[in-house]
């Protein structure tokens, strides 16, 4: 008796000690994901937040309910609607119904709840897969995951995916376990709202599939039965879909119109300029290379571990290993061989990496002690160092704001200033101050390259008095395809070493700095760095140079 107490005080003295743990992770979660929502000031830097905004913006209860827009599904929009709804019930504002700054912070405010709700599940199904330990290693991991902390700052759907397809994956493997209509509901429920989110969420069903087919390979349950569950998921998840995205139906021809422009955006099969910066990739090699952005030096254990877990999937066939890695797998490759691919693309795959590299880490802890005990400690303190690197940024003032003061305070009323046509322009309004007090001109860099664009820059470059670059997303790509764009490539450096009469006066940057030491994340996938910490360059025209002067030096042969 007197051990059976000792037992089970342990046991509660274990179970509260796990609950302090998750609520100081919770805690960390919540200040990294939370804080500095609005750190663009309003003003919509990344792309597919306008987007998502302007949807919201234009349907009203029960009126209008077509967004108009198929590039997400409606459930974020609606629920982002009545978020704003309720908001203007409380406050009678009505800037929270239409309003693109209050829209976007209310979307920001559910990506980071998205984001950190996701521990939960997230804990649940590591624990369930493997133990305890694992689960929470898991959490520390994801808690500290630039991937997930950047996406918690954008009102756009990553972080929400991201919950429902960890969810997915949780109940799937429920069902392995025990086959429940309750299971299977929640599991179509998910399904339904996560295509009503993302029409790529289809792939999704990758995990259920698997987690159907394990049931049938090691539980030798009745087919009819495991059929039965598997026709009340779909219709579970075809009625939360219809519920949450109806003019998918409603307006199909719109619909399918989008898809096909996204599909054909995404393969490569319908070139557009803003995907440029692909050209020269490797496919998987250079997602590889921006999970370690995403996750910092523990990526290198969840490529690791996730050969560890194929391997043990392979050697026990239909076990919880194969419904854990069989989407991730197909996922990868599948998504992973597109031109297109924007580091986003990869955030729904970020948790199962995490697991992963818990599984394989504690896998050599139970092989050699002292070593597994060295790299968990090291994942853990990389991870950390990385997440406060990268959170350092939301605690400066974004660098197209301090680019702005910079210029209305240094640049006099009335010098004409180029911009880049497919990125925001410099100088934005701040308060009372507006770019009217420039002539500003927009260069169609993108434009093909001809005697005729020589003639368009040297004319524009001896007019102008400065030439501002808002990010990299023009001359990081340009620069490099000196074959499709041999006069703007040679723009480019001839620029950047001050051979055409401009001289760099300013740059703005805010690296990922951690105790001093800045982190140069100039390599990673254009998105990571653009929106939220973009490089600006100012260069002011001392050289004066003539226009004929400017041709001879944009003269390139190859023409």
């Amino acid at each position: 008796m007197k051990l059976l107490k000792t037992l089970n005080f342990k046991k509660f003295k274990k179970g509260k000690l796990n609950i302090i743990y998750i609520a100081a992770l919770l805690l960390i979660a919540v200040i990294f994901r939370f804080y500095n929502l609005n750190w663009d000031q309003g003003h919509f830097f990344h792309p597919d937040e306008r987007n998502i905004d302007m949807a919201v913006s234009s349907i009203a209860f029960f009126s209008e309910m077509n967004p108009k827009f198929f590039a997400y599904g409606g459930f974020s929009i609606y629920l982002y609607k009545a978020a704003s709804l309720l908001i203007y019930f409380i406050t009678k504002n009505s800037s929270w119904l239409y309003d693109w700054g209050s829209i976007n912070l209310i979307g920001r405010f559910f990506s980071a709840f998205f984001s950190t709700l996701t521990i939960f599940p997230l804990y649940f199904l590591a624990k369930k897969i493997s133990d305890r330990k694992v689960a929470l290693l898991t959490i520390i991991f994801y808690v500290f995951s630039v991937g997930s902390i950047q996406t918690a700052h954008y009102g756009v759907t990553e972080s929400l995916i991201s919950l429902i397809v960890v969810s997915i994956c949780l109940f799937s493997f429920l069902n392995f376990k025990k086959m429940t209509s309750l299971n299977t509901l929640l599991l179509g429920i998910f399904y339904g709202i996560g295509v009503a989110t993302k029409t790529t969420s289809l792939i999704f069903l990758l995990i259920v599939i698997s987690s159907f087919l394990s049931i049938f390979l090691t539980r030798k349950a009745k087919l009819l039965k495991i059929f039965n569950h598997f026709v009340f998921f779909l219709f579970t998840s075809f009625i939360t879909f219809s519920i949450f995205s109806p003019y998918t139906f409603l307006s199909f021809d719109k619909f399918y119109e989008s898809m096909i422009y996204e599909s054909g955006v995404a393969t490569g099969s319908l070139p557009v300029v803003y995907t440029l910066q692909f050209d020269k990739t490797i496919p998987y090699l250079f997602q590889i290379q921006n999970f370690f952005f995403q996750l910092g030096p523990v990526a290198l254990f969840s490529l690791f571990g996730f050969i560890f877990v194929l391997y043990k999937a392979l050697k026990e066939k239909g076990s919880k290993f194969f419904i854990l890695s069989f989407f991730p797998l197909i996922y990868f490759l599948y998504v992973g061989s597109w031109h297109t691919k924007f580091i986003r693309y990869m955030v729904p795959l970020l948790p199962f990496l995490l697991i992963f590299a818990s599984i394989f880490l504690f896998w050599i802890r139970t092989k050699k002690k002292l070593l597994g005990n060295f790299f968990i400690v090291f994942s853990i303190i990389s991870s950390l160092l990385w997440s406060l690197a990268f959170f350092s940024i939301y605690t400066k003032p974004q660098t197209r704001i301090t680019a702005s003061e910079w210029i209305y305070n240094n640049i006099p009323t009335g010098s004409r200033i180029l911009n880049e046509q497919w990125d925001d322009g410099l100088p934005l309004p701040l308060d009372d101050l507006t770019p009217n007090r420039y002539t500003i001109t927009s260069l169609a860099m993108y434009d093909k390259d001809d005697l005729a664009k020589i003639n368009y820059l040297s004319i524009n470059l001896s007019n102008s008095d400065y030439i501002i670059f808002n990010s990299r997303r023009l001359y990081g790509t340009l620069i490099n395809l000196n074959e499709k764009y041999p006069i703007t490539s040679k723009y480019y450096k001839q620029l950047f070493s001050e051979k055409l009469g401009y001289k760099k006066v300013a740059e703005f940057g805010s690296y990922p700095t951690v105790f001093g030491l800045e982190i140069n994340d100039d390599s990673s996938e254009e998105t990571f760095q653009v929106y939220d910490h973009p490089k600006v360059i100012v260069f002011k025209n001392e050289g004066r140079l003539s226009n004929s002067d400017l041709k001879n030096l944009l003269k390139e042969d190859k023409l």
